[in-house]
């Protein structure tokens, strides 16, 4: 475990882009990190070399930002300014100052002592809004480089991503992140003048921990695990460091060669779908993370989809509750090495 981050101060890494927090509460920090299934980190000279970003909480009056709008209820309002966006929520204004090195962003917390969840529901709201400003999007997914592939398994909570994980880390695979990842969209500026900027993509893992039922414990380990059965939103696992359970390596980037749209059903099956399918799913899945303000914001968002669903190839797959027939996706993926997947 890493210790107690530096109070006011600590480092948040959204996979592989690494963020100083600045904060009059730590409980800010806190949320925002397990919003994204990370955690806070100390600061220390290594990651401080990382720091792309930096991140500052400030609890203001509401007449201390400048030009703020009227919120509607429920509501958000985001400013296309070019060099410096802004998003308004009724708790929270954020603005991104891009045109510096670091990237600055500054978050006015208006409403501190609101409801924590309602809180949590405003960050979540904003900072999925400002990653996506950054050419980021969050996938609920975890990600296996194996046999020389980059292998999403995309899925809500229950799809079987961290038992897919460990089949795979125990079959050679290096582990990514078994639970969040960051897709990132990076722009050719050598493009043509005029011309649409071809685009390429990457993955990153969020954290370095692993969470196991105790059905996954039992049927990989002889021995049960040491650590604490704790409550994971209605699940009891046991949250393990990664690296003492397999190969792991979070938050450094990867292209992606294929991705399944991962569940638990009746028995295993997998099906390989045409792109326009793909892009569907894929808008459903991580649509819901978002909060689109206009039909230009979603198209925005439609747009960067749509670019990564041609990069690879994408399946549906569908696994049965017998875990001993996972050595069929293994084998399915053996047979998947070395072929192209764009």
């Amino acid at each position: 475990m890493s210790p107690d981050p530096t109070p006011g101060r600590s480092i948040i890494r959204f996979g592989s882009l690494t963020a100083r927090l600045h904060y009059p509460r730590e409980r800010h920090g806190v949320d925002v990190a397990t919003i994204f299934g990370t955690s806070l980190k100390t600061p220390s000279p290594e990651l401080l070399s990382k720091v792309e970003l930096e991140i500052h909480f400030t609890e203001p009056g509401r007449d201390e930002w400048p030009n703020r709008p009227d919120i509607p209820e429920d509501g958000m309002i985001l400013r296309h300014l070019p060099a410096c966006p802004e998003i308004h929520t009724e708790a929270i204004s954020a603005r991104l100052e891009r045109g510096q090195t670091p990237a600055r962003i500054e978050v006015a917390v208006f409403e501190p002592d609101m409801p924590h969840f309602d809180l949590c529901v405003h960050f979540a709201v904003v900072f999925h809004k400002l990653l996506f400003l950054m050419g980021r999007v969050v996938l609920h997914a975890a990600a296996v480089r194996f046999q020389g592939n980059v292998v999403l398994f995309l899925g809500d909570k229950g799809a079987g991503k961290s038992t897919v994980c460990l089949e795979l880390a125990r079959q050679g695979g290096t582990v990514l992140g078994e639970d969040h990842l960051i897709l990132t969209r990076i722009l050719d500026r050598s493009s043509l003048p005029g011309s649409r900027a071809a685009a390429h993509f990457r993955v990153s893992g969020c954290d370095e921990r692993s969470r196991l039922t105790s059905k996954t414990e039992r049927h990989f380990f002889d021995e049960p695990l040491e650590g604490e059965v704790r409550d994971f939103a209605g699940t009891l696992k046991k949250e393990m460091h990664a690296g003492a359970l397999f190969d792991s390596l979070p938050y450094t980037d990867h292209p992606a060669d294929l991705l399944f749209f991962s569940r638990v059903g009746e028995s295993f099956r997998v099906t390989e779908l045409p792109r326009q399918l793909a892009l569907l799913k894929l808008m459903q899945a991580t649509g819901k993370l978002q909060r689109f303000v206009d039909p230009m914001d979603r198209s925005r968002f439609l747009d960067l989809l749509s670019d990564f669903v041609r990069t690879i190839r994408a399946f549906d797959l569908e696994l049965s509750d017998d875990l001993g027939e996972l050595h069929r996706l293994v084998e399915l993926l053996q047979d998947q090495a070395g072929e192209p997947t764009r």
